[in-house]
């Protein structure tokens, strides 16, 4: 949602955007995800009002947030704006959850960081209840209730407690690794997934694995990465970088020390033709079982013709390789 670096978001890009929502559709997109921000310039601060939007844009689509920072805001006013939307969108919300990691966001909020894993326990008990479309024994249940039932949760995160979190009280988990996916996503499932999905009961049947990475696939895509992708790629992964302020040593390491050489970091991103880009992703999944790819056609200054151009070529050319 957020535009170039520096630009607020005006009407005309709102309107941009929910036209990569419809197109994205159309071309078999299983969900469309909202993130959540609040000290960037233009980044995201409400993901359910703007999936509200696309919902009555779309009719198949779903919509997901990825994530929304539960830490940030009361779980109640969550559930009621969650159960809204589920109603307005016929039954098609997933609801991602997250800690933050964003210091000033909590600040602002008048939150404490050291609360976080206390706040993300008794959020995501209370959501499972409110969200659950059966009667309610609260005192006072929400007041409008979900299509779905349940409406399903997933928890995004790397540490080891947000990955066991998600395991225990949540029906997915969101990973993201923007750089160097091919290492860091096989330790992760080896090394956290796999075994909190043990720990706790959960198959593959039973709990959703999503997973965020970069992917650029096009047959000119070294011409497009040096002219438009590689700066916004590089704009978001600096920003990333300050939000965690390079303090928690579950952090990847693109976060921790973020690389400004653009060509290293093309090689280190799924950047390529798209058969190459499909074959990578493939392999990938051999070794890390994700029901769901999340990429990011439309990055900070990338123009919308480009982004459209993205979504074609993935769903055309790379999502049926991968799928088989």
């Amino acid at each position: 949602m957020r535009a170039a670096p520096g630009l607020p978001p005006t009407p005309a890009h709102y309107d941009r955007v929910i036209g990569l929502v419809r197109l994205a559709e159309r071309l078999g997109y299983r969900t469309v995800w909202a993130t959540e921000q609040h000290v960037d310039d233009g980044y995201l601060p409400a993901p359910l009002i703007a999936l509200s939007a696309f919902a009555r844009e779309t009719s198949t689509i779903r919509l997901g947030t990825g994530v929304h920072l539960l830490t940030l805001t009361d779980p109640r006013r969550v559930a009621e704006e969650a159960g809204v939307l589920d109603v307005l969108s016929n039954g098609r919300l997933t609801l991602g959850v997250g800690a933050g990691l964003n210091p000033h966001e909590f600040r602002i909020f008048h939150r404490r960081l050291e609360d976080r894993a206390r706040s993300m326990e008794d959020g995501l008990s209370y959501l499972r209840r409110a969200l659950s479309g059966e009667p309610s024994s609260e005192q006072y249940p929400i007041s409008v209730g979900p299509v779905q039932r349940p409406v399903p949760l997933i928890v995004g995160g790397l540490a080891k407690p947000a990955v066991d979190r998600a395991a225990r009280l949540a029906d997915g988990h969101l990973s993201y690794s923007l750089v160097d996916a091919e290492v860091e996503v096989p330790q992760l499932w080896n090394e956290r997934i796999a075994p909190a999905m043990e720990r706790h009961g959960r198959t593959p049947g039973d709990f959703r694995l999503a997973l965020s990475v970069t992917v650029w696939a096009s047959d000119d895509w070294e011409r497009e990465w040096r002219e438009h992708v590689g700066a916004a790629f590089r704009y978001q992964q600096v920003m990333y970088a300050e939000w965690a302020g390079g303090g928690e040593e579950d952090l990847p390491a693109f976060l921790r020390q973020p690389s400004w050489d653009l060509d290293e970091v093309r090689r280190r991103v799924f950047a390529g033709r798209p058969d190459e880009v499909a074959e990578r992703l493939s392999a990938l999944r051999e070794v890390f079982p994700f029901d769901e790819i999340v990429i990011w056609p439309a990055l900070p200054g990338v123009p919308f013709e480009l982004a459209e151009k993205c979504l074609r070529t993935f769903a055309t050319q790379v999502a049926p390789a991968i799928t088989g």
